[in-house]
């Protein structure tokens, strides 16, 4: 099923705009195709699309989508994003495709002193997406326990974050993942995935050199949607594990996302082994 992103997304959106019309608001159009969704049975839903290309379109279209709801509904729309291929599928977003004015990002981990991923996230759209500046939310200096700390009262402060519940709840959250098994920078069995159910956002990691912050797992299970991506045969045995819930407590942290709506984006490679 070939879809227009701009179009799936508003149409996702609920905005009476025509697919004709929004094509005339964006020379960036793109297409992807959905081969299958399925449904598990803890209601988490897994999309396959043909290609890591096609995934990349379809966080596009699924931001896009998030965006305009959140902002018709609420006046603003918190978006949680990692680095990596998801912050560079980002970059095909098309400038036009919300009011940008009105989006909030922070991010799901960053290495302190570095700051890959909030550069990243400037350089791939929201520089050129016009998201004021002071709405890209870095991650502040020093030591990690310091700056998870400030993070979390960041989240816990923000208008834009739902903080009706114990942990603050974001609007969209973009996860990638490993073939271990990691989402986020949650690894296997480590001390952060460990704190899951401690109530805790954000989590400071700090491994000889590496001094960085992540955002927890309830957090990312608060968020009201999280995105998992998965591309290639590589991850294959990993997807296969997540979807069907057979790994122990804290080896596969990825199964372990359960937001208040949860999708999983996959290829047609890495959703091989998925019932065999």
């Amino acid at each position: 099923m070939l879809v227009s992103i701009l179009a799936v997304a508003l149409a996702l959106a609920g905005s009476p705009l025509s697919a004709s019309r929004l094509a005339s608001r964006s020379s960036a159009v793109v297409r992807m195709t959905l081969l299958k969704e399925m449904t598990l049975s803890d209601q988490r839903v897994v999309k396959v699309f043909d290609s890591e290309a096609g995934i990349g379109e379809a966080i596009v279209a699924e931001v896009v989508a998030s965006a305009t709801a959140a902002i018709a509904s609420k006046g603003s729309f918190s978006l949680a994003i990692p680095g990596g291929s998801v912050v560079t599928a980002l970059k095909a977003m098309p400038a036009d495709a919300c009011d940008f004015s009105k989006v909030h990002v922070f991010f799901c981990n960053e290495r302190i002193g570095e700051w890959k991923c909030y550069k990243g996230a400037l350089d791939a759209f929201a520089t050129r997406c016009g998201i004021p500046q002071a709405q890209v939310h870095r991650v502040s200096e020093g030591e990690p326990s310091d700056a998870a700390a400030k993070y979390e009262t960041l989240l816990r402060s923000s208008a834009c974050v739902d903080n009706t519940g114990k942990v603050p709840a974001v609007d969209l959250v973009l996860l990638g993942t490993g073939d271990d098994g990691h989402c986020g920078s949650l690894y296997p069995d480590s001390e952060q995935i460990k704190m899951t159910g401690q109530g805790k956002a954000v989590l400071p990691i700090s491994e000889g050199d590496k001094k960085s912050i992540a955002v927890s797992m309830d957090f990312m299970c608060a968020a009201k949607k999280a995105i998992v991506s998965a591309a290639t045969g590589k991850r294959a045995s990993m997807v296969a594990r997540a979807v069907s819930g057979e790994f122990g407590p804290y080896d596969c942290p990825a199964g372990m996302v359960r937001a208040r709506s949860t999708v999983w984006f996959v290829d047609s490679d890495s959703v091989a082994l998925v019932g065999k």
